[in-house]
Order: C-alpha cells, then structure tokens, then sequence
C-alpha cells in the first residue's frame, strides 16, 4: 500500500507548519546547526542528491489481534507526512510512505521488511510495532544499513543491541516494570501472579518483575494469542489466589480473557496492566470493559504531555484530519515519522548511513508531541515519565480511562489523593 499526498482536509496547523519547515530549512540548508554551533556533525550534501520521492517505510499490524490500535496508529505517520508535503515537502521532493500490514508477527515482519528494502528500495523505514517484530529484523536491517525507528517496542532487550541501525521513540520497559513495581507495592498486593502474552514483551515484563519483587509473584502465565480459549490458565490463577493479577495482552485474545476471567468469578480480584491494556479498542467489547471497570484495573503509559505546545499542535492538526482523538501511540509513530524526515533533511541524501548519524544528530534537539526525543548510543530515549492510568464506568456501557497519577525514575510513584 503506497501513501503519499493523502486527499485529506486539513486546517488550522500553520504553526505546525512553520515549526516544521524551519528544521526543514536548517537541515537541508544549513546543515542543522544550532546558534552556539554545539553540532559537529558532517556538512550534508545538497538536496540534488536526494530523489525526485522520498520513500519511507510503515511497518504497523494492520489487521490480527492488534490491528484495531495498528489502523490508528497509522494516522500518526499519515499526519507528518501531510504536514511536511503540504508544505513544499524536502526541498520540493515529496515524502512517500509505504505502508506493509505485519499483523504484529515476526515472520510477517521480515517478510514486508524485505519488500520494503529489496523491492522499495527504502533506507528509512518507522516501525514494527512489537518488540518480537523489531527483533527479528534486526540483524536485516544493520547488514543492510537501514535506519529503523519503532513508535512502541518496549522489550528491555532491544537495548541489548547496542550501537546499529534500531532506534524507538518509546522508553525501554525497564522503566515500566520498576513503575509497575512500585504500583504494586504502594497498593500493597503480597500475592500477584502474572499473565502475559508468550512473547519478548510479555515475558520481559514477567521476568522484570520477578527480579524486582520476587517475594510478590506467586504464580505466572504465559498465554498464546492463537489459542482462542485461556479457560484453564485463568483457572490457574484462581488456584493461586492471588490479591492482584498482572495482564500484558494483545486486544482480540486479550478481550477473550477479560470476558472468560469475568465468567470465572475472577472481577473480583484487583488487575494491573502494561501500557498496551490503555486503548479504547479494548472498549468496543462491553463485557471486558466490565471486567476491567470491575477490578479497577491500573497500569503506566508513557506521558502525552498534553498541556505542551508540541502535543497541543499535534492534537488539534490530528482531531482536524480525522474527526477523533488521538489513541494509543498515535503520537508516538507521529514523533517517529517526524524524526525520519528530519534526519533525511539533515542528512541531505538518501543514504542509510548518513541518515543514521544525522537521526543521532537532530533527535537530541527534537521535542515532539510526546516530548523531547533525544536518543542514546543504544537508539533509546534518555529521559520519559509516565502517567498512571484506571478503568472507570462513566455510565452505562460506557468506560473510559482516567489518569490518576504519574511515574518518573526522578519523583518515582505519584498517585492523585495520596
């Protein structure tokens, strides 16, 4: 699927706009460099050395049990791609996504990526979404020297990589299980078991806690998404009789065991949740978004700062293309796609490894719709807070998600009223 000008109205962003073309400017230009010259990167070639379309890959789970926050996710990158083609794009050569449905599958992953490289020919590509995906196209795109930027993979051992072509927008799990730890703790749950998607995320998070509070977890499980029926692991939980169980879920399995979970008698044990669990996809079933109104669920996301200039344009420009609120890492892939574009700015030329060192360049001046962006030696951000975040029954068959608190390695828990 190719995007490039989407026919899409869109008012209202001019500041976004003229924010966005002055790094533009200065990239391709001026080789990015700041008032005090703190810059010392390479003076990138003229933008004649760049092509007529400037493709950038989309690799997002379209469709399978995470498709419905994969479509809105897409958006993100949508938007900064319009907002740079409709305003004259880089140096007047338009940006072309090429988007490849993964289904949130490794193999999927691999497949589309080689599309993308061997037949597309992109050397910039903004995705996967899941932490199995990024890792199994890792080695692919360093032999290959393409930049690969993840909105959302989280799996502390992406950062095990170390110095290559992988970088995400997204904070290391690291942080979130040490946020879901203290939860815990302030909360005071003595017998939590956990029940995870059997994948590097899901069992990233597990093994991250029971380093962390050992003497807490009494039980775990780790679920296949394909199975359809989790009958006789929720029943296992049951015999643990845990005061709290820990969910990292994909939506469609994760519906089925919310709904199966509230068939057992289980609505009346508290639940937690990774930051996957805080979508409105899992809404759109009301028997599940019972279960988590009923358990009072909680869990961490990283913050949209929602009171900053950044995510305030982002907001207003995405509200006006798509007649709805940003959902979950809708930002994030935005903020993702901006970098891209920046970085093949700075660098001047359609070449992954300077593309490479100018993303390293141009992230640590980068302040988004989520915040500053500024990236390692390991592609990961150096700095994230999260909020906290709890299930509620606004009415009948309607729920929404509350913020009730925030979490940062600085202040550590904060919860509203405590």
């Amino acid at each position: 699927m190719n995007i490039s000008r989407a026919n899409i109205k869109l008012k209202g962003y001019e500041r976004y706009v003229a924010i966005a073309l002055i790094f533009l400017v200065v990239g391709v230009g001026l080789g990015y460099y700041t008032a005090t010259s703190l810059i010392h990167s390479p003076q990138p070639s003229s933008s004649e050395a760049l092509p007529d379309e400037i493709k950038i890959g989309v690799l997002l789970p379209l469709s399978g049990d995470i498709g419905a926050i994969g479509e809105r996710m897409l958006n993100g990158a949508k938007l900064a791609a319009k907002i740079v083609n409709d305003s004259g794009g880089i140096g007047g050569r338009p940006i072309k996504l090429i988007v490849e449905d993964t289904m949130g599958l490794p193999d999927k992953a691999i497949d589309a990526i080689k599309k993308l490289v061997e037949v597309e020919g992109v050397k910039v590509v903004i995705g996967p979404a899941t932490s199995a995906e990024v890792l199994a196209v890792a080695k692919y795109v360093n032999d290959r020297h393409v930049v690969l930027i993840s909105m959302s993979a989280t799996a502390s051992r992406i950062s095990e990589l170390g110095d290559d072509y992988v970088f995400r927008v997204i904070p290391s799990d690291t942080l979130q299980v040490a946020l879901i730890a203290d939860l815990i703790k302030a909360k005071g749950y003595k017998r939590v078991v956990t029940f995870v998607v059997a994948n590097d995320y899901g069992i990233g998070l597990e093994e991250g806690l029971k380093k962390l509070i050992p003497d807490r977890i009494v039980g775990s499980i780790r679920y296949d998404p394909e199975k359809g029926d989790y009958r006789a692991e929720l029943e296992q939980v049951k015999m643990w009789n845990p005061d709290a169980i820990f969910y990292a879920l994909w939506v469609e399995s994760g519906k089925m065991v919310f709904k199966q979970a509230m068939d057992l008698g289980l609505d009346n044990i508290a639940a937690l949740g990774s930051e996957g669990l805080c979508d409105v996809a899992f809404f759109f079933d009301t028997k599940a978004a019972e279960y988590m109104a009923r358990t009072g669920i909680m869990g961490g996301k990283p913050t949209s700062p929602k009171g900053t200039y950044g995510y305030q344009r982002f907001y207003e420009a995405y509200v006006d293309v798509f007649g709805e609120e940003p959902s979950l890492y809708c930002d994030y892939t935005f903020d993702a796609t901006m970098l891209a574009i920046l970085a093949i700015a700075h660098a001047g030329t359609y070449e992954g490894p300077k593309i490479k060192t100018a993303l390293q360049v141009v992230s640590q001046y980068f302040i988004g719709a989520t915040g500053c962006k500024a990236l390692d030696k390991n592609g990961d951000v150096v700095t994230a807070t999260y909020d906290i975040w709890k299930v509620v029954k606004a009415r009948a068959n309607e729920y929404k998600y509350v913020i009730v608190g925030s979490w940062s390695l600085a202040t550590g828990l904060k919860l509203k009223g405590q």
